[in-house]
């Protein structure tokens, strides 16, 4: 039941929404081509009445302003004008495929004959018409185009629009423009909607003769490149709806990263784009300058404020690395979605990323185990026996570190378990399950801060033997008496992500001490090492894949720890890696 105007429920949900309709004049403003909007609803997220009500009123204002703003009148901007006219082209072409689309085959012509032979007799006059309508519509559409782009060359030639003034007075009220009849702006609009729209009519005359690939030849008449789009058609205000409606499917984090992509687009074809200009062609000609993007470059200070591709440019003196075929196919992935969305939401008529990804060689590895020797180098450095101290853990020097630095990449060497995975652990995912001391890898705990990599990376990883050896109990003893957390001096940075900390320390610390010169070794090499060192100790990828987290997810896996591996068997395993060394 509705507790006011414009607050309800719908049928079975507790929360309330509240509703709004949207006014006869700007339904057409807030919709989608061919799908006027008639009403605006957002959920309140509260079962309670009263709370309903108080959390309705700011959002009705806000729809209240943005009534008045669409309504006052706008000025005939460059942009609006470039808009106006590129968008009027668009709907001649988009018309006319649909006109062809939609024209009777000679076997359905001879179908309908059939059926209107048999319904109304073979020498009726009215199933005679109706069947010629249909058979002669092609002919009668054509003859008109070429009558209408023949009187409108010769208005054209003259400077006379009588012939346009219709669209013009409905673009002037779709857009609500302030631009009256006589004055030198109408003058203008009409003349651009003039261009457009013989532009549009020799498309159509060129298909007559079986000519697809025409474009418009009129300099004024083309894609625009800056503009103010009509609220709620922007690339950006689009992809933001999206991410609501999707909200979801991926962390916050990814939304935002994502949308930094999907930014660095709109920013290629100009900026502010209408979410027209999300096409086949500028996808694939952003694909080809994605080649020459440097990493990081959206962090970099070197090209901050730069447009994407006065960055490129600017990358040529700076001459960082650029992104790799991965990382690119990521980019175009941040599209995929969206598009997708875009598509099944009747904003755009084409599926954009068909046939855009790269080809990736997925059996060439990227990042490769170390070696025995860098494995005995990194080991045997200061930092795991005696060092500097802080900012000089690579040299030698009097200061025994035996903190979340030392005991990271030793659980890692030993378990095969994530950098992120490892610096997160809480203290109690550390302890004995049937007299065997493990590690438990799972999102559990940590108020919402913990997470793997997918549900089937939660697993329970038996502790070797070394660790024991080395003192780790007695550390983990130490820091559950302090707190909560294994590694209290990693924190989450500002992206939610806890393991930055740790991956620049190591990194920069393994080229400290010689052991790491290019992308293919990082932390994440101990893992690979350790899957190495399983197969070489006569295991499968089938057999230790859930000790790494390779497994589906399922209903029945959510709940408890134990595995469908029996924990002595992964003892074993985990054994074997030292007896593989």
């Amino acid at each position: 039941m509705a507790i006011a105007t414009n607050i309800s429920r719908r049928p079975g949900s507790r929360n309330y929404y509240v509703r709004m309709a949207v006014p006869r004049d700007l339904q057409v403003r807030m919709g989608t081509p061919g799908k006027p909007r008639r009403e605006l609803r957002k959920s309140l997220n509260t079962p309670d009445a009263r709370e309903a009500k108080r959390l309705s009123r700011p959002i009705l204002d806000e729809w209240e302003r943005t009534f008045a703003e669409l309504r006052r009148p706008k000025q005939l901007t460059e942009a609006e004008l470039q808009n106006a006219i590129w968008r009027r082209y668009l709907e001649l072409i988009n018309a006319d495929e649909r006109f062809r689309q939609e024209l009777p085959t000679g076997d359905e012509l001879n179908a309908i004959w059939e059926y209107l032979e048999a319904e109304f007799g073979e020498l009726n006059i009215t199933a005679y018409r109706i069947f010629e309508e249909l058979r002669d519509r092609f002919e009668s559409n054509q003859r008109e185009r070429v009558e209408r782009l023949a009187q409108m060359k010769v208005e054209a030639a003259r400077g006379e629009t009588k012939l346009i003034a219709d669209v013009v007075e409905q673009v002037i009220e779709a857009r609500r423009l302030g631009v009256d009849p006589g004055t030198p702006e109408y003058r203008k609009l009409a003349q651009g909607l003039q261009r457009a729209e013989l532009e549009g009519l020799k498309r159509t005359v060129e298909r007559d003769a079986g000519d697809f690939s025409g474009e418009s030849k009129d300099k004024l008449v083309q894609q625009p490149t800056v503009f103010d789009p009509p609220k709620g058609e922007g690339i950006l205000e689009l992809y933001d709806r999206y991410a609501r409606e999707k909200s979801g499917r991926v962390s916050a984090d990814t939304w935002a990263q994502n949308r930094k992509v999907v930014a660095l687009f709109d920013n290629f074809v100009g900026g502010n784009a209408h979410i027209s200009a999300l096409t086949r062609k500028n996808v694939r000609e952003w694909k080809e300058k994605l080649f020459e993007w440097p990493v990081k470059a959206i962090e970099a200070s070197e090209f901050r404020g730069l447009s994407f591709l006065d960055t490129i440019e600017r990358n040529k003196v700076v001459g960082k690395p650029v992104i790799q075929h991965k990382t690119i196919n990521r980019y175009l992935a941040a599209l995929g979605g969206f598009s997708d969305w875009l598509l099944a939401n009747d904003f755009i008529g084409e599926q954009i990323m068909q046939g855009m990804y790269l080809e990736v060689d997925r059996r060439k590895k990227t990042v490769l185990p170390y070696s025995a020797d860098q494995m005995r180098r990194i080991f045997e450095s200061p930092l795991f026996h005696r060092c500097g101290g802080d900012k000089l853990e690579h040299q030698k020097g009097n200061v025994e570190v035996r903190d979340w630095r030392y005991w990271i990449p030793l659980i890692a060497v030993h378990s095969g378990a994530r950098l992120g995975e490892i610096c997160q652990l809480m203290t109690a995912d550390v302890r004995q399950l049937h007299d065997v001391w493990i590690f438990h890898i799972t999102e559990e705990g940590g108020a919402g801060t913990k997470s793997t990599k997918t549900e089937g990376s939660m697993r329970v990883v038996p502790m070797h033997s070394k660790l024991i050896e080395l003192g780790f109990l007695k550390y983990h003893a130490r820091m559950s008496a302090m707190g909560d957390r294994l590694f209290p001096e990693i924190k989450a940075d500002a992206r939610g992500y806890i393991s930055g900390k740790a991956s620049t320390f190591f990194n920069d610390y393994f080229r400290a001490i010689g052991v790491k010169s290019d992308r293919s070794l990082n932390f994440h090499s101990f893992r690979h090492g350790f899957a190495d060192a399983l197969r070489r100790a006569g295991y499968y990828d089938e057999q230790f894949g859930p000790l790494l987290g390779h497994t589906k997810s399922t209903t029945t896996g959510r709940y408890g720890i134990e595995s469908e591996m029996v924990i002595a068997d992964r003892v074993k395993m985990v054994e074997a890696v030292i007896q593989a060394k």
